[in-house]
């Protein structure tokens, strides 16, 4: 779920504004003008889910990594194995988005052939926000799922030696009338982009987001981005976040647990790997009736009784989906501190930008 920075001062900017910035940007850097429009569309498309961690704050990282050559500019995306339900893809360190979008792309077609798909990614980099992937799915009446491992920022339980990236995942399922059901998750109580932000604006973080270096307990945004983020649910968290690293990293003998590297290493190739799933919803049931079960069920969600001081409740994606329409009409809230380091990247690249 977005994360509230309202205390933050802002600066606002249009959506279109800025995919056309991040599009020119990345041209400049040397990347085709399509992978370049693909980057861009699943950077803005996380500042209009008020996804911001995920959003355009990450495009002087992603510019630092193109011009130190950890990432490479164009996508040489390879297929290493292939069945008619399954491929395993080599990424050759291109950009994260453009290899998930088109990894992605392959899942729903085999899907459409197969009923289920499973497409995996080696050698990639950072991919975003990852519900932008199996989102691409519900337009086919299909289920998408996407899961990727990070560079380390969790400790196994009884441990404070970092092996284990937050290693995000997303499941989203289609709707009739109602919103998709989009459940979007990394697997530390908060993710670390969400850290920098408060870092950014001399904020503490709230007590139980993290531990320092030594495994105590912190409110320093810096100590804890030095140190371990804490897992959800503890041991459970611990587990599932192995278990996305097995899906991804040791499954396409990539990079996985202290190995892959982080955003801020400017030379090194993160070797980050994904995998995608596809279900074509077809394959096991009528199309509308599932749809119509879905509507059913999330209405009685939110018809039931709410605990006291709740006045609504969501379903997972629906916060998102109502900020998607908000931020289309009034505009998209950066921080002043994300909208200066945009400005200063535009000047230094000859492509300027007023907010």
């Amino acid at each position: 779920m977005a994360m509230d920075t309202s205390a933050s001062p802002k600066v606002m900017a249009r959506h279109d504004q800025l995919d056309t910035f991040c599009t020119q940007v990345l041209q400049k850097l040397g990347v085709p003008r399509e992978e370049a429009e693909i980057t861009a569309r699943t950077l803005v498309t996380a500042n209009l889910r008020g996804v911001d961690t995920h959003g355009v704050l990450r495009l002087p990282l992603y510019a630092a990594r193109l011009k130190g050559g950890a990432m490479s500019p164009t996508v040489n995306l390879t297929t290493e194995k292939e069945t008619v339900a399954t491929a395993l893809l080599n990424g050759h360190d291109g950009i994260g988005q453009v290899i998930s979008y088109r990894a992605m792309e392959i899942a729903i077609r085999k899907a459409r052939e197969a009923g289920v798909s499973y497409v995996a990614v080696s050698h990639s980099n950072h991919f975003g926000a990852a519900a932008y992937y199996p989102m691409m799915a519900l337009d086919h009446d299909m289920i998408g799922l996407a899961f990727t491992n990070a560079s380390p920022r969790l400790a196994p339980t009884g441990g404070v030696e970092k092996l284990f990236g937050n290693n995000p995942w997303c499941v989203a399922v289609p709707a009739g009338r109602r919103p998709p059901v989009v459940l979007d998750m990394a697997n530390s109580v908060v993710a670390a982009g969400k850290i920098r932000i408060l870092q950014k604006e001399g904020r503490p973080i709230p007590e139980g987001w993290a531990l320092n270096e030594h495994g105590e307990p912190t409110t320093d945004p810096t100590a804890a981005l030095k140190g371990i983020l804490l897992a959800i649910g503890g041991y459970k968290g611990y587990g599932i976040t192995l278990m996305v690293d097995l899906l991804t990293g040791v499954l396409t003998d990539s990079n996985y647990g202290p190995r892959v590297k982080g955003l801020d290493q400017d030379v090194e190739p993160a070797g980050a790997s994904h995998s995608f799933m596809a279900i074509a919803l077809s394959a096991f049931t009528d199309v509308a009736a599932f749809k119509a079960r879905i509507d059913a069920y999330i209405d009685e969600i939110k018809s039931s009784k709410k605990s006291r001081g709740s006045e609504v409740i969501y379903v997972p994606g629906e916060p998102e989906h109502l900020r998607v329409q908000e931020r289309m009409g009034k505009g998209i809230p950066l921080q002043a501190r994300v909208a200066a380091e945009l400005s200063t990247l535009g000047k230094d690249m000859g492509i300027p930008i007023e907010f």
